[in-house]
C-alpha cells in the first residue's frame, strides 16, 4: 500500500522539545540557528528558547562611514562587519524603519551585536569569537592573555615572548623592560575595549550567567562569571550618567582615538611581573624574552606575598599546551611588582 503525503511520519517530529533544544545548544553559533527557524514553525518557535550561544565574526569590515578608517582593529571593526554576515538572516525589519531618511542613516544601531540577540529569550552561556586578535607588536613577538571582568579588571594574566632569535640585544635601550611594559598595557587596553563592546548584552539578558569573549587566533580572552555580570549589573544601575568615574566607561571626550572612547577604565592596578631571558620547554620550543604578568587591582589587592604564594596555585592560568608549561616555569621564577595608575 502506498502512502499518502499525509500519512509519512517524520520520526524527529516525534522528539520532545527538550531534546530538540539540548541539539541547539549543542549546535551553539547562531548564524545555523537562524537557518534552523525557516525549516519548520516548530523550530522557529524553539530556536529563541537556545541557552548555549556562539556568535561567530567571519570578517572585519572597512566601514566608509567611520572617521577613521585606518583602524583594523577587531573591537571597532565588530560592531559593522556583523551586519554583513548576519543581517541577511534576520526577518526583515518593520516598514516603519524605512519611511524616514533618518532612520536609514542609522545601520550600526540597527544591526548591533545586541540586536541580534534580542531574537534569543534566555541566554545563559554566550561566547563571542573575533577574527583576529586586537593586537600589532613588533616582528616575532606574541602575546596571549586572559582577564577575569566583573564592574570592573578583577585579574589579567599576560604571557609574552620572542621567537625566531630575537634576543635582548634586539631590543634597543632600555634592556627589554620598556617592552614587556608596552607588552602589558597593549594587552590591559584590548581587554578593556573588549569588556566595554559587550557591556549592553550584559544589561539587556537578565538570564546571562558565563559571558566568553574570544578571538579566532586565541590571543586573548575576556571571561565574566555569574558573579562578575551581576556585580556589573549592579554597578550600571549606581553609575548612570557617569560616564568618566574611577570605574566607568570612557566618553566620547577622548580625543577620538579608539583605545580611548571605547573601552572601559582601567583600574590602578599592581603588576607582579617574571621574565626569563631564554625559556625552554620540553618539547624542544625556546621562548626568548618569555614573560608572564599577573595584573590585579590595587583596590582589591591583599598582602603581596599571600598573593605570591596564591598564584603559584593557579594551574596554568587557563592556558594550555605549551602555553600552559610556560606558565608553570615561569610561576617559580623570581618576581618583581609595578604599580600603575588608572587610565
Amino acid at each position: 500500500m502506498e502512502l499518502s503525503p499525509e500519512n509519512i511520519s517524520d520520526d524527529f517530529d516525534r522528539l520532545p522539545d527538550p531534546i530538540i533544544l539540548t541539539i541547539f545548544n549543542y549546535i551553539s553559533d547562531i548564524k545555523t540557528l537562524i537557518r534552523c527557524r525557516s525549516v519548520s514553525r516548530r523550530f522557529n518557535s524553539l530556536v529563541p528558547h537556545s541557552d548555549s550561544l556562539l556568535l561567530r565574526v567571519d570578517r572585519v569590515i572597512s566601514a566608509t562611514d567611520s572617521d577613521d578608517d585606518g583602524d583594523t582593529s577587531s573591537v571597532i571593526g565588530f560592531f559593522k562587519s556583523i551586519v554583513k554576515s548576519i543581517q541577511n538572516l534576520i526577518s526583515s525589519p518593520p516598514r516603519h524603519q524605512f519611511h524616514s531618511q533618518s532612520e536609514q542613516s542609522q545601520p550600526q544601531s540597527q544591526y548591533s551585536p545586541a540586536m541580534i540577540l534580542r531574537t534569543f529569550e534566555r541566554i545563559k552561556q554566550l561566547e563571542i569569537e573575533l577574527p583576529n586578535g586586537d593586537l600589532r607588536l613588533e616582528k616575532r613577538a606574541a602575546i596571549k592573555w586572559r582577564a577575569e571582568y566583573g564592574k570592573t579588571l578583577k585579574r589579567c594574566v599576560i604571557l609574552g615572548f620572542r621567537c625566531g632569535g630575537v634576543g635582548e640585544a634586539d631590543l634597543g635601550g632600555g634592556g627589554g623592560l620598556k617592552t614587556r611594559v608596552v607588552w602589558t598595557i597593549s594587552a590591559l587596553i584590548a581587554a578593556s575595549a573588549r569588556h566595554y563592546m559587550v557591556k549592553e548584552i550584559v544589561t539587556e539578558h537578565e538570564s546571562l550567567l558565563k559571558l566568553i569573549v574570544r578571538d579566532r587566533e586565541d590571543e586573548g580572552t575576556v571571561i565574566m562569571n555569574e558573579l562578575g555580570i551581576n556585580e556589573f549589573r549592579e554597578d550600571v544601575g549606581d553609575n548612570v550618567g557617569d560616564e568618566e568615574g574611577q570605574d566607568g566607561n570612557l566618553g566620547s571626550n577622548s580625543g577620538g582615538l579608539w583605545w580611548r572612547s571605547n573601552r572601559t577604565r582601567v583600574p590602578a592596578v599592581w603588576m607582579r611581573m617574571r621574565h626569563e631571558a631564554k625559556l625552554e620547554l620540553s618539547n624542544g620550543v625556546t621562548m626568548e624574552g618569555a614573560t608572564l604578568v599577573v595584573v590585579r587591582p590595587t583596590a582589591t589587592a591583599g598582602g603581596m606575598v599571600e598573593e605570591a604564594e596564591d598564584e603559584c596555585n593557579w594551574d596554568g592560568f587557563g592556558f594550555d599546551g605549551v602555553y600552559g608549561e610556560a606558565v608553570e616555569k615561569l610561576i617559580n621564577r623570581r618576581s618583581y611588582l609595578l604599580e600603575m595608575n588608572s587610565f
